[in-house]
């Protein structure tokens, strides 16, 4: 009886083959082994998903599979169940989600070389070459050990590269070589283990008796549960140790996530400190030694703990019995990229495969995470209390001066304090827009859609999408007018008015052009930790920066921009961003807070002045409610991109058409351009998809996005609860 293996590759399209099992393979050839397969006139690697002894239907050949690369499979099939309830929830490909939870030492990379064979050598002394094959065909013929793809790309100036050398490769005139690169080299001694720094300093919270006997419970009875932990940081710290230890008595091992890097090294030196179990670092910054070496940690069974970022979430753990997804309201945990997922989502799905319990924590939770534990009966409520820094909002509907009065002063008796003080203002470079005197044109990127934004330090007009830039003494190119300052002020100009205000005081900038890199990242907190800057002007990207110490005056300007973005979740981004600037004041009444806005009676900027989640929810939840925005229906978002508009307009009407085939009361809003219409010289067309139930959305995109052979992507409302 013949054997068939159900294969999924690391290729970009949600698509499994069929294919026949050797004898000889029988034994080693299971659900999550990495096998080699025919694809098309490739061989390629891949991963089988699943077994069947049912022949496929009449007239259908079926290619049988060239190697098993695995004794054993790499996973076991809960994890399959796992990655496969994954990739179909995100519309992303098995394989790909397969091949990002390998370790280095399987993942291993290839370089492709394209090498002229002697067909191809003959032919460029005859007429057998079309144009474009000759070009090709003449670069080659001086490299024996043959080009890159990317090499060749450049050297012909040509953008189907890629088509010309599948086509020359089928006639025999090229060969694509693919050659493996090196495994990792063995781990030095160290690794996450001796790399970890301990000094954690978590506040002490004491949590109400039996506040937490639910979740342990189910811990203990070795169950699957969701949970809900609203409260302050250091309160939610308490109940999660508190939990591990319920956890590794119970015999299982725990996975906690954050999102960003910084707090999993530090809670994992906290961990092994308290404990004296082993833990692992993961994340997306560490070289493929460190990771390796935590894969080999892992795999040995002695780590107790696993602390890192969302790409932690493909490890291989070992029995777990406790999940944590720490400051739940962070998008850093949804990865846009291919394979597209959301970690929160995700854990809850790993949870669900492996009979885990799994426990979200927040004080500004996602208003759908909110809700959804709240009707669901997951909510535990600990240690919640208001603000209790002083916060003052200033109507400042006026652009000047750009420092208020009332910022002013409050900056001047702080530093006569001898105290340092920090400014947010979530725009970088000098002002957003310049304009001509004469025309009124504003100058824009020519390979996107945006206005140029002006960097005065530079004296340029930079694209903060593909970074193209331009002198700013160029004249108008419609009317050779004068180009003028208009309107917006970013980082720089706020640097420079702080500069003219206090002359005899040190001024930082930490946003993207300066703090680019770690290192420039790292001197400019030591500058500020050392107080040899007092005054430290950021952007958004300072709010995730770890080390840096709460101050006794913060002033936020303009926050009220969040609020302008056609997004039904606006406030509150707006309401998570302010209440994460304010973070930065000592939460004492020696200490106050400055918010400079347009909009000082929207109720997301005074519930996060007041410290206040319970008011803003309430607010913002009944505006969903009325809109009928998630968690009152699901959304999605479908992203078409290409190079050609009349082909993309084509397509998305194709799109449209189809939508409204498969799913009839589907509501559809769109094509139209994405609010970036170009990028790269990339066009970009969206469509919005609202229905009461997530399945209508599911069935009208599996019926539909394969038939569309564009670059796509597809983001969906979140909904961490929803039953797989």
């Amino acid at each position: 009886m013949t054997v068939f293996a159900r294969v999924v590759f690391a290729l970009p399209f949600d698509q499994s083959f069929l294919y026949a099992v050797p004898e000889e393979f029988l034994a080693a050839a299971q659900p999550g082994s990495r096998v080699v397969a025919p694809l098309g006139t490739r061989r390629q690697n891949g991963f089988i998903v699943g077994l069947t002894t049912e022949p496929p239907a009449a007239g259908i050949r079926v290619k049988e599979l060239v190697q098993v690369l695995d004794n054993r499979p790499f996973r076991d099939e809960r994890f399959l169940e796992f990655t496969g309830w994954l990739s179909a929830e995100f519309l992303s490909s098995w394989g790909e989600v397969l091949q990002a939870s390998l370790p280095p030492s399987l993942a291993l990379k290839t370089k492709t070389t394209v090498c002229l064979t002697e067909p191809g050598r003959a032919g460029l002394g005859k007429k057998g070459l079309g144009p474009k094959e000759r070009i090709l065909a003449a670069v080659l013929a001086d490299a024996p050990k043959g080009r890159s793809p990317l090499f060749l790309r450049r050297k012909t100036g040509g953008k189907d590269v890629s088509g010309l050398i599948a086509r020359m490769e089928k006639k025999g005139l090229v060969e694509v070589r693919k050659i493996a690169a090196k495994a990792p080299r063995p781990p030095k001694a160290g690794g996450p283990e001796a790399s970890v720094q301990l000094g954690l300093d978590f506040p002490d919270a004491v949590l109400d008796a039996g506040i937490l006997a639910p979740v342990e419970r189910d811990i203990s009875e070795r169950r699957f549960g969701a949970w809900y932990l609203f409260g302050s940081a250091a309160s939610r710290r308490a109940a999660f140790q508190s939990l591990v230890r319920r956890a590794l008595g119970a015999g299982g091992r725990v996975l906690y996530l954050f999102p960003e890097v910084a707090p999993s090294g530090e809670f994992a030196a906290r961990f092994k400190n308290d404990h004296g179990r082993t833990a692992v670092v993961f994340h997306s910054r560490m070289t493929e030694r460190q990771k390796e070496d935590a894969w080999r940690t892992l795999k040995s069974g002695r780590a107790a703990l696993v602390a890192g970022t969302r790409s932690a979430l493909f490890l291989e753990t070992g029995p777990l019995r406790l999940i944590v997804v720490d400051e739940e309201q962070e998008e850093s945990y949804v990865q846009a990229e291919s394979p597209s997922y959301d970690a929160r989502r995700g854990a809850w799905l790993r949870a669900k495969s492996e009979d885990a319990v799994i426990v979200y924590g927040s004080s500004r939770p996602t208003v759908e995470g909110y809700a959804e534990a709240r009707r669901q009966r997951m909510l535990i409520e600990i240690g919640t209390e208001l603000r209790r820094t002083r916060v003052t909002l200033v109507d400042h509907s006026r652009d000047i001066p750009l420092i208020s009065r009332e910022l002013e002063q409050k900056l001047r008796a702080n530093l006569a304090k001898g105290e340092a003080a920090i400014l947010f203002l979530n725009r970088r470079g000098y002002a957003s827009q310049l304009a001509c005197s004469g025309c009124g044109r504003v100058p824009r990127c020519p390979r996107c859609d945006i206005p140029l934004v002006f960097h005065k330090t530079e004296s340029r007009l930079v694209c903060h999408y593909c970074n193209h830039a331009e002198d700013t003494r160029k004249a108008c190119s419609g009317c050779g007018g004068e180009v003028v300052l208009r309107r917006g002020a970013g980082t720089q100009a706020v640097e420079e008015e702080l500069g003219r205000l206090f002359p005899q005081v040190r001024v930082g900038r930490f946003d993207a052009d300066t703090a680019g890199g770690p290192e420039e990242r790292a001197d400019i907190i030591a500058g500020f930790v050392k107080g040899k800057v007092p005054l430290l002007v950021g952007t958004q990207l300072l709010v995730h920066q770890p080390g840096v110490p709460r101050v006794g005056l913060v002033g936020i300007l303009k926050p009220e921009a969040l609020l302008g973005f056609s997004d039904y979740r606006a406030g509150q981004k707006t309401f998570e961003a302010v209440s994460a600037m304010l973070d930065f004041c000592r939460d004492a009444p020696d200490a106050e807070a400055v918010v400079q806005t347009t909009a000082p009676a929207h109720f997301s900027i005074e519930a996060a002045a007041a410290g206040d989640y319970r008011a803003f929810y309430d607010k913002e939840i009944e505006f969903r409610r009325v809109l009928n925005y998630p968690p009152f229906t699901s959304l999605a978002e479908v992203l078409l991109q290409g190079r050609d508009v009349r082909i993309l307009g084509a397509k998305s009407r194709e799109l449209r058409a189809l939508l409204q085939k498969y799913a009839p009361g589907l509501e559809v809003l769109g094509p139209a351009f994405a609010s970036v219409s170009r990028v790269r010289d990339v066009s970009r067309v969206q469509f919005i998809l609202k229905a009461a139930e997530r399945e209508t959305i599911d069935r009208a995109l599996r019926e539909s996005l394969p038939k569309i052979r564009l670059k796509k992507s597809v983001v969906f409302s979140y909904s961490p609860f929803r039953e797989a």
